[in-house]
Formats: C-alpha cells, sequence, structure tokens
C-alpha cells in the first residue's frame, strides 16, 4: 500500500509538471489564494476564447429595445446550434454531448449537484437572451440535474429586480416550461453572508451565501457585452459579479479583480466557475443601463473570465464596424491590458477561437486584429486571407459594413449594396438579397435575405465566411458538411475541404469549415490548430488528466461522468 501511493504522488507530479509545460501561461494560480487549482479546467487552457459572429441568429432588428421584443427577434435555435458548436471548440471534442460534459463537472452524482446561472438583470433591455440561459439550464437538466437544483439569480438588491422578466419562462415543477429556478435576489441561495477576498481592500464583503459556502457545485457567469463609466468602459463577466458579491465602485479595479479570485468563484474541487459567456447578440457601446445601440450578432466563452473580458474588448468592442466589430472609442487599453495582466499574464497570451455559424449561412465578417483567417473573418464573397470584406468583399454588391452594425436601422446607404436592398434604414425587406449574398466567390444561394440589412454580415457569407484569398476555398471556405450552394461550390474556389464529407477539422469539431485559431498579439495561427498544442505538450498534459483521475479514484470522488 506505502508503494501504490509512493507511485501515486510520482505520477500526480509527473502529470502536474507535465501540466505547466502544455499551458505555459496558467503560472498564475499558484498565487490566488484559496483556489487550490493550477486551472480552471485541466482539459482547457484559460486562455482559449471561442467566439461565432452570426447575423442570422437576429431574424430581424428589434421593433423596439424591450425584453419582450428583443427576444422574439432571435432565431433560438440557431443561437443553441451555435453554442454547441462553440462548446465542441472549446472543449475540443467531436460532439455537443461530449463538449458540454468536458466543460462542466461535478464531484457528484447529478441529482445531488446544485447549479447557479448568475445573470445581469440592471436593465431589462440589456439581459441574458431567454434562448441562452435555457440553454444551460436543458444542458443540465439533461446530465440529470434537478430542476429545483438550476438556479438563475442576480444578487443586486438595487438593480437586480428584472429578473422577474425570466419567469414566465422557468419552472421547477411546470414540465412546459424550461427547468430551473428563477431566484428572486439571493433568496434561492441561502440569503447572503460575509465573503473572503484576497487582497483586502476590503478584507470581506458580502456574498450569495449559497456560492460562498460552496453548496453551489457550478456556476455559469452570463454577461451582456456593455459600456461603463468605468473599469475601461466596459462591463463584462467579471464585473457581472457585482450582483454575487456588493458592488464596490469606489474600490475598482482591484475589488472586481479580487472577487474574481475569491474562494468563492474560484474554489471548490472542481472549481465552481466553470463557463463565462457573453450574449452580445445586442450591444450598448458606451453605458450600461441605456438601450442596446449596436447589433454585434456575437457570442463569446471561455473558462476564464477575465481572457473572456479581454478579447471581448479587443476583438468586439474595439473594432471598426467595417471589420465586424462596434468601433467603441472609449476603451481605457491601460485597464482593459490589467484584465488579464493583474492574474499574472500577457496581453499576448489569450487565443481567439473563430468558430463558423453552425447552420451555415450568414457569417458576420472578422473582428479585430487581423480579422483572422478569411474563412472565418470573411463575409460573403471576402477576398483577403486576413478577413476579407464583409459582406461582398470587394465586388462593391455586398454594402458597406459602417453603419451596420446599429439595431434602430443602419446607416440610409451604408447598410445596404449598391444592388441589392433598400436604400432606407438598411432594410433589404423590400430589396430583395443583396448580389454579394450570391456571388460566384462562395455566397449563400440565399443571398442573407434577412429582413434587417443594418445586420453586419448581411450580404450571406457561406457558413465559415466565403473563399479566401480570391475564392481559392481549400483550406477555409465552403459550406459546413456539405457542397451546396450556401458556399461550398463558389465557382471560383469549387467546394473547400470538408464540404460535403464531414470530416473533423484539426481541433476535433465535426464540421467541414474551418475553425480560425488568432493570437491577441501575434495574428493569426494555423488554422484550427491550437499553437500550444505540441505533441509532448499534449503527451504531458495527458499526464495530467490521467493523474487527476487517479486521485479522484482513489478518493472515490469520481462521479461527474
Amino acid at each position: 500500500m506505502q508503494k501504490q501511493r509512493r507511485d501515486f504522488l510520482r505520477i500526480t507530479a509527473a502529470g502536474a509538471a507535465g501540466l505547466a509545460l502544455a499551458r505555459r501561461a496558467d503560472k498564475a494560480f499558484a498565487a490566488w489564494p484559496g483556489t487550490g487549482t493550477l486551472a480552471v479546467n485541466p482539459n482547457i487552457d484559460n486562455m482559449r476564447v471561442v467566439a461565432c459572429q452570426d447575423s442570422l441568429m437576429m431574424k430581424n432588428q428589434p421593433t423596439s429595445m424591450t425584453f419582450a421584443n428583443e427576444n422574439a427577434a432571435i432565431d433560438s435555435a440557431r443561437v443553441q446550434a451555435n453554442m454547441d458548436a462553440m462548446a465542441m471548440q472549446l472543449a475540443n471534442q467531436p460532439t455537443a454531448d461530449a463538449a458540454w460534459k468536458a466543460i462542466f463537472r461535478s464531484s457528484k452524482a447529478w441529482a445531488a449537484t446544485k447549479v447557479a446561472i448568475k445573470v445581469n438583470c440592471i436593465a431589462p433591455q440589456n439581459m441574458a437572451s431567454v434562448c441562452v440561459v435555457q440553454k444551460f439550464c436543458n444542458i443540465f437538466a439533461g446530465f440529470g440535474v434537478l430542476p429545483a437544483n438550476i438556479i438563475i439569480y442576480d444578487g443586486n438588491t438595487t438593480y437586480g429586480a428584472g429578473i422577474s422578466n425570466y419567469n414566465s419562462y422557468f419552472s421547477a415543477t411546470d414540465t412546459t416550461k424550461t427547468p430551473g429556478v428563477v431566484s428572486s435576489y439571493n433568496t434561492a441561495l441561502g440569503g447572503t453572508i460575509s465573503a473572503a477576498i484576497p487582497g483586502g481592500n476590503p478584507a470581506t464583503a458580502t456574498c450569495t451565501a449559497d456560492i460562498a459556502n460552496g453548496t453551489i457545485d457550478i456556476l455559469v457567469n452570463i454577461a451582456n457585452n456593455k459600456g461603463h463609466t468605468t473599469f475601461g468602459n466596459a462591463t463584462l463577466t467579471m464585473k457581472n459579479h457585482f450582483g454575487t458579491f456588493a458592488p464596490n465602485h469606489g474600490a475598482i479595479p482591484d475589488y472586481i479583480f479580487n472577487i474574481n479570485k475569491s474562494d468563492a468563484i474560484l474554489g471548490g474541487n472542481p472549481v465552481r466557475q466553470q463557463l463565462c459567456f457573453v450574449d452580445s447578440l445586442l450591444a450598448n457601446s458606451k453605458i450600461n443601463t441605456g438601450n442596446p445601440d449596436k447589433m454585434p450578432n456575437y457570442l463569446i466563452m471561455g473558462v476564464f473570465g477575465p481572457a473572456v473580458d479581454y478579447l471581448t474588448c479587443k476583438k468586439v468592442r474595439e473594432p471598426s464596424v467595417a471589420a465586424g466589430g462596434m468601433g467603441c472609442t472609449n476603451l481605457v487599453d491601460a485597464t482593459i491590458n490589467s484584465y488579464v495582466t493583474s492574474f499574472g499574464y500577457a496581453t499576448t497570451d489569450p487565443v481567439w477561437v473563430v468558430v463558423p455559424p453552425a447552420g451555415g449561412g450568414a457569417g458576420a465578417g472578422g473582428a479585430g486584429g487581423s480579422g483572422g483567417s478569411g474563412g472565418t473573418g470573411g463575409g460573403a464573397g471576402g477576398t483577403s486571407a486576413s478577413g476579407g470584406a464583409r459582406s461582398g468583399g470587394t465586388s462593391g454588391s455586398g454594402g458597406a459594413a459602417s453603419g451596420g452594425n446599429s439595431p434602430s436601422g443602419g446607416a440610409a446607404s451604408g447598410g445596404n449594396s449598391p444592388s441589392g436592398g433598400a436604400a432606407s434604414g438598411g432594410n433589404n425587406a423590400s430589396g430583395g438579397a443583396r448580389s454579394g449574398g450570391n456571388s460566384a466567390s462562395g455566397g449563400a444561394a440565399s443571398g442573407g435575405t434577412t429582413a434587417a440589412g443594418g445586420m453586419p454580415g448581411g450580404g450571406g457569407a457561406p457558413g465559415s465566411g466565403g473563399a479566401t484569398s480570391g475564392g481559392t476555398g481549400g483550406t477555409s471556405g465552403g459550406a459546413t458538411s456539405s457542397a451546396s450552394a450556401s458556399g461550398g461550390s463558389a465557382s471560383t474556389g469549387g467546394t473547400s475541404a470538408g464540404a460535403g464529407t464531414g470530416s473533423a477539422n484539426a481541433t476535433g469539431g465535426s464540421r467541414g469549415s474551418t475553425v480560425s485559431t488568432e493570437n491577441s498579439g501575434s495574428g493569426c495561427d494555423i488554422a484550427g490548430i491550437d499553437r500550444r498544442a505540441t505533441r509532448w505538450g499534449a503527451v504531458l498534459a495527458f499526464g495530467a488528466v490521467l493523474a487527476e483521475k487517479l486521485r479522484r479514484l482513489v478518493r472515490g470522488s469520481d462521479q461527474s461522468s
């Protein structure tokens, strides 16, 4: 028995060393009091952030910015399909079920596991989309988590009253509704208690009780993409915990960083907060309470909030509208950089993985930096290998992107191509498909005939954004899983690699379209390949995974599969 213990300890040490080598940026965790772990998820790099931009997730522009109208304008099925595709790339798994099970882990049987889903309810028009919250609730219910143990909450007693907008959609007993409990503030989570905060300033703060005391096993953080007057003029997943912890605007930014290093958030085994998600279908460029003024059509997620927030700012908020972003000019770069540097990382560490829309059709253009590879960054007919022009590329028929992100209709002449769509309000409902969407350079046959041409990427890009470099299509263009008229059979590039075959791509996805992996500081990496996944790193990381499994088996706690 003593020899077995020595062998086990030796394997564990070797595995941990391998994981440290394979994940060069995860060194910061050793300095975080109370976390007791090296990585949020031993199988997913903290710095890996997955995004999907798809204009077809919005069926039309909301008639007015209310909770009901915004949700009525969303294509829920398409949003949830894209979430599955993103999970597969984040976890590097061939199926959505395997991916979600790799992302969400519990040391308990699923029937005994308790889940909290943090939403932001400061303003009803800036809340997480119903279909996004429903997706997570259904995932957990599918695992076997009891409906009464899935809690949707915002404990901010000043601004959290908007959560009542979810009441008609969720129930622990009504089987016609999505399984889950909508908490009135913290009432379904034991009220509040005082929780320790590493780093002081202050040393303790009021916190949601069942988060702080460990009753909750899995925490999902769903933020909206909004501006703010502090914290670099953005509020995303880290600041979303002003509603788990008591707000303290006087101590920003250190207070936000410290509560996100706390045992309440990153304690537990497995780590409690297991996914950070940004719902950026609509967004606010400047403030956190007013009506959304942009329609980025983005979903973003990762296991580590600071990386998610940093790249959402750099790849979605900062880039120009022409590059598929929001064109925010009010961001404070020094503070945005500290999102990652305060956790011991460099700003070059986060990796942006762009996933093609799961249903094919309109991708909405690359955002930020070099825009990713053409396969995932370009719109219909995009001709640049570094992202290309959106919505028709250089054909002059896809429409300028300027003004195309405004949910109020876009620029009268900016959101529409010269040969398609009505000239007023960016709405092409009366003008038919834009010619850029049907071009021979890879556009979908549907032409992106959305009711609102003001949405970015309205030219009808194929599943991964059209052909690269003038329509070669060989590595990153084409449709998903079929060589159909939705982009796979472009006359200038033919069927892309994987189109019509459904073969898995290099990062484990099961769709034909190529995923683009981009480092935040140095442009594009090899499409579909994580730059950190070296052969020896992968072998050593596997050792760490094996060691963790052995440790759990010895403790008799590996009940999560």
